[in-house]
Parts: structure tokens; C-alpha cells; sequence
């Protein structure tokens, strides 16, 4: 029996060490919380959820998913924020948190995605479509554009909420368009298309992943993919290029945050979890069936360069759209 025991708690003790931990230290030692900036069911939340029970297999510690989608992300922000930069706190967000928020906000921001917190890796990129209900009776992008020019203000479109990626990538088309159409902000792109697909709402801009079986559903119609190439998710569905607007070009991805002063040896070692779990098959499968791309080699450091130049691009888009937040 002692023998027996002593091999029990031999095993135990190998398995622990093999356990991977940051260098030099004890991390992760108990559970880490992964607050997402957006609501269930969509992209940002798809990601944290396949890469957390990842990363709980791979570490021996549970990494626990909590959505906190209230003001476009700032919320999840300023939640991040105010923990200790201990690396038990993370934030995974989408270009709207990360980005056009900063335009959108502008100095009532809070917190500033490039200095109010520090970046690990990048887990994926995803196309934006726009998706009309069938009932609406346009089969192309210049029908639809027809349609709204005739009258104007009585369209809707619905995001997952005010200053989202889905609601600038609206207005932006919108103000491509020339048109008028109205914003109405929901909580999640889910919530969002349940309105769509019952006629209470008109056209919505999301990304591929969330989309693209409700094209092949028939709940929906895509009528452009605002990429330079149609995405095999989607291969009906017209580039902007195609449609005959090419300027309109939209891509979110996907960031993992940490509290600022989060030590980098620890967001080192996050970077490296999180590339290796994006590489299990049953992960990155999931993901690309989805219509995500997985990026390589998104260092801490490349992924804040990264956040910079998105900004630099966006933030001017973002103004020129003239769409705003309460």
C-alpha cells in the first residue's frame, strides 16, 4: 500500500513539474480570469473560449472566460485595468475595443488601448460582410444603394453596439454610400441578427465567421465582403472590389491584453501558450472553418506595433464616418 502511494504521489509530482510555467517564476499558480469585450456568440468570444480550455489543458490552471460587452469594450477595459499586473487578469478584444474606440471617444477615453494596457499576441483576423434580410429585395450592393438613396433615414442596421466594429463598419458603408440609415446599437452581434433575420432590422455588418452560415442558411443575403479576395466561407458573396466599391476594405482581429506593468516574462510565456494552443488542431480547425485567419509570430512587441498602425489607419475612417457613441 505505501508503495502504491508513493507512486500515486511520484506521479503527481511529475506531472506538476511538467506542468509549463513562466521562467523564474510560479505563473500561472490559480485560476486566470479572461475578460472579453464583447458579448457571447461572436468572434472575440469564439477565440477566448477555444484558446482558455486550451490553455487550461496545457498549464494545469483553469483560465475562466468572463464577457463584459457594455460601452463598446471600455468597460472590459477599465475592469482590466484596475487588477493587479499579475498576468491573472487578461482581456481579449476585437479592432472596435482596440482601436475605434479611440476615435470614437476621443479624451473621454479612459483607458487607452496603446497606454493604459499591455499587449501579448494577436489569435486571429476576420473578414467583415454585410448581410441584408432576403425580404428586403436587393440582390446587389448598387440595388441596395438604390434602395437607400430613395429613402432616406427609414433603413435600420444593427451592431452589437455603439462603436463596434459591426456599427462602424456600417456607417462607414453607409457614408460611402451616400446614403442615410439608422444605427440601432444591440447587446452582441447575436442579439443583433435575431432582430435581422426577423425583418425588425434591415442590413447588418459583421464579421465572416459570425456570418457565414446564416448565408448559407438562406436566413440572410451577403451582398459584399469588404476584402480583396472572396472568402471561401462565403465564395458567393461579391468582394467590394466586385460590388464596385473598393475602397471599402475591413478586417477585425483578435488581441489578448494584460493589466499595464504586466511583467514581460509573463507576457512572454502567454504569447508562447497561446501560439501553441492556436497550432491543436482541434483549435485552429475551428477557427479557420469559421473564416479566420491565424497570424504567425504576433509577439508582444509587434502586436502594440501592430494596435499603433491600426489606429493611425482607423481613427480618421472613424471620424469621416461621423458616427458617435451616447
Amino acid at each position: 500500500m505505501k508503495a502504491i502511494l508513493a507512486a500515486a504521489l511520484a506521479l503527481l509530482a511529475g506531472t506538476a513539474a511538467a506542468q509549463p510555467r513562466a521562467p523564474g517564476t510560479d505563473y500561472p499558480n490559480r485560476p486566470v480570469r479572461i475578460v472579453v469585450a464583447l458579448a457571447p456568440g461572436g468572434n472575440a468570444d469564439l477565440n477566448a473560449r477555444l484558446v482558455a480550455q486550451q490553455l487550461s489543458q496545457q498549464t494545469g490552471q483553469q483560465f475562466l472566460v468572463e464577457n463584459r460587452p457594455s460601452g463598446g469594450g471600455t468597460v472590459a477595459f477599465e475592469t482590466v485595468a484596475a487588477t493587479p499586473p499579475d498576468g491573472y487578469t487578461l482581456l481579449v478584444g476585437a479592432l472596435g475595443s482596440h482601436t475605434l474606440n479611440v476615435g470614437l471617444y476621443g479624451d473621454r477615453l479612459k483607458v487607452h488601448p496603446l497606454t493604459g494596457v499591455d499587449h501579448i499576441t494577436i489569435s486571429s483576423h476576420s473578414a467583415i460582410a454585410v448581410a441584408v434580410r432576403p425580404s428586403l429585395g436587393v440582390q446587389t450592393l448598387t440595388e441596395f444603394r438604390d434602395l437607400l438613396r430613395a429613402n432616406p433615414g427609414k433603413y435600420t442596421y444593427g451592431s452589437s453596439g455603439n462603436g463596434t466594429t459591426g456599427h462602424i463598419a456600417g456607417a462607414m458603408l453607409v457614408q460611402m454610400l451616400g446614403v442615410e440609415a439608422q444605427h440601432i446599437p444591440y447587446r452582441g452581434s447575436a442579439a443583433a441578427f435575431t432582430d435581422l433575420a426577423a425583418g425588425r432590422t434591415d442590413f447588418q455588418a459583421d464579421t465572416i465567421s459570425f456570418l457565414s452560415e446564416h448565408f448559407r442558411s438562406g436566413a440572410v443575403r451577403g451582398i459584399v465582403i469588404a476584402t480583396p479576395e472572396r472568402s471561401p466561407m462565403a465564395p458567393d458573396v461579391p468582394t467590394s472590389a466586385e460590388a464596385g466599391l473598393p475602397q471599402y476594405q475591413a478586417t477585425t482581429w483578435t488581441p489578448w491584453s494584460a493589466t499595464l506593468g504586466t511583467p514581460m516574462v509573463i507576457r512572454q510565456f502567454l504569447y508562447e501558450q497561446i501560439s501553441e494552443a492556436l497550432r491543436v488542431p482541434s483549435v485552429r480547425d475551428r477557427l479557420v472553418q469559421l473564416g479566420n485567419t491565424i497570424p504567425e509570430g504576433m509577439t508582444p512587441e509587434r502586436t502594440r506595433a501592430f494596435i499603433a498602425s491600426e489606429i493611425e489607419r482607423w481613427v480618421p475612417i472613424v471620424r469621416a464616418s461621423g458616427a458617435s457613441v451616447d
